[in-house]
């Protein structure tokens, strides 16, 4: 097949990973509605930012550290590669984790201003974070700043004395030092310094078959602490949704000082912000395309998408991609990565409604696949569970409590290490609250009876983190309970092998 459209389509659908977007990072970004509140710092020098894997964290600290640099401003943007994490994994207790730990950001901290500092100084606590700074290998011995943030001392001085200020002061590598060095140069200046810790999951350790994950806590408390310790430094840490539940409640990481940390904040992105981020990338795509037109005409046969069944809906194509993506950015690329390459094994030029119909199903397979890999340290189980509760799209909550409560009789099920008691209203709830977290089922609350334009909403994880525990048990009744649209598939499937064929299923799974 020749070069056509969705080859340009594909440059803007690539990948779905911060990194492998880096080159269009800048043009694909959308910001979220609640940047704002992300980035207000009003209540706390830090913020642990929680979202779901995939929801685009990495995208956001990347552009942000970005933005920082281009006004001038210093950031340092870690992850945790750029940590010892064996030296910080080989001590025993967390306290000394979180020091080693501290005192590595130290070091980076104090490097990263080192590289902003002009050669001509002769300031010890300059020439000290300068000399750090040549020693972690973050600058050259004759770098000289763009940024001209921190000017030389004001007594006039020639190359030559900076020179050997430079060479004869020994390197003070010593935490007390470093702070003072840090804090006298941040306050001098008065700079704002920013910390960014990006996928801190990564600094899991493997063992024994299992997760370690205190060298993960141990990084956010440094940089919480690092925080709390000077006025001018804003630490922000994201963290994935499932890794903070397990570090927090199933490995009671932190039960020390849980109450004294600030109430993380989670990114979240309605469908409506999918939608405008998957317009931006046809956009892109659609200046580059071989054949220039609107951008839906350049990669779609129609403007909308005829749903499978017997009632025929017509969807926006935009509107149904945003919907199975399950408020996940790196879902609505991956979803058209699928619908690319279900056309061009077709040998199509533009993306039609059976290749819809073809990736449905495995599209929504994957995704289970997903909620299994994440969510194992948690709940061993969920992907039984899913099985289990996988024959019907929706329920009341008297009956998803009443299957859910039957679960731990069938098959040993484990919530945060601890076996559940079969037939239990706490075991079914703890349940429920993990395929919530997972964004496998959802509350839907009915707004008829209200003044809005919608007939009901749903409620996600990220908007009411809380809402799923006995002590809210009124609240929860009142809402009906839905599998997520994308999964439906999956059900379909299920009830078309075991009830044999029916018309809309066949349409929806053999097109």
């Amino acid at each position: 097949m020749t070069d056509s459209n969705l080859d340009d389509l594909s440059k803007y659908f690539f990948g779905g990973e911060a990194e492998a977007e880096s080159e269009i990072r800048n043009d694909i970004f959308v910001s979220p509605k609640d940047l704002k509140s992300v980035l207000s710092f009003r209540r706390a020098r830090y913020k642990v930012l929680l979202g779901s894997k995939g929801l685009g964290k990495s995208l956001l600290i990347n552009v942000l550290n970005e933005s920082i640099l281009e006004d001038e401003s210093i950031s340092v943007l870690l992850a945790p590669e750029d940590f010892n994490c064996e030296e910080i994994a080989s001590k025993s207790t967390n306290s000394d984790k979180i020091r080693v730990a501290y005192a590595q950001l130290l070091r980076a901290i104090g490097a990263k201003i080192g590289t902003h500092i002009e050669n001509g100084c002769i300031n010890t606590s300059k020439v000290n974070l300068k000399k750090l700074a040549i020693t972690e290998g973050t600058t050259k011995p004759d770098f000289i700043s763009k940024f001209g943030r921190f000017l030389t001392d004001a007594v006039p001085i020639t190359k030559e004395i900076a020179k050997a200020a430079l060479n004869s002061q020994n390197l003070n590598t010593n935490n007390k030092i470093l702070k003072e060095d840090i804090k006298f140069i941040l306050e001098q200046n008065k700079e704002k310094f920013w910390v960014l810790i990006d996928d801190v999951d990564n600094a899991a350790i493997f063992k024994d078959e299992r997760y370690d994950y205190s060298v993960c806590w141990a990084i956010v408390c440094a940089a919480i602490d690092i925080a709390n310790d000077f006025g001018s430094i804003r630490s922000l840490i994201s963290v994935r949704t499932d890794i903070w539940h397990t570090m927090t409640v199933a490995k009671k990481l932190g039960s020390d000082r849980l109450d004294k940390i600030q109430r993380p904040i989670y990114l979240k992105f309605k469908e409506s912000e999918i939608e405008a981020m998957l317009e931006r990338r046809l956009s892109l795509a659609s200046k580059t395309a071989i054949n220039q037109s609107s951008p839906k005409d350049n990669f779609f046969k129609k403007k909308s998408l005829t749903l499978p069944g017997e009632k025929g809906i017509e969807r926006n194509w935009e509107t149904w991609i945003a919907k199975m993506s399950r408020n996940k950015p790196r879902d609505m690329v991956q979803l058209v990565q699928e619908l690319i390459e279900s056309a061009h094994e077709n040998d199509r030029e533009k993306i039609e409604d059976k290749h819809a119909y073809k990736v449905m199903l495995p599209y929504a397979e994957q995704r289970i696949k997903n909620i299994q890999t994440e969510y194992r340290e948690i709940c061993p189980q969920i992907k039984a569970i899913i099985d289990d509760i996988s024959n019907k799209t929706i329920y009341t909550f008297e009956g998803i409590i009443d299957t859910l409560k039957k679960l731990p009789s069938t098959r040993t099920t484990i919530v945060d290490g601890k076996a559940l008691t079969p037939n239990s209203k706490e075991s079914a709830i703890k349940i429920l609250n993990i395929l919530y977290m997972a964004n496998f089922i959802n509350a839907k609350r009915d707004l008829s009876g209200l003044n809005t334009d919608d007939n009901y909403e749903h409620i996600l994880f990220s908007s009411k983190p809380d809402l799923v525990t006995l002590d809210h048990w009124n609240e929860l009744s009142s809402y009906k309970w839905e599998i997520h649209p994308v999964f439906h598939a999956v059900i379909q499937n299920r009830v078309r092998l075991h009830k044999g064929p029916k018309t809309d299923i066949d349409v929806f799974l053999n097109t």
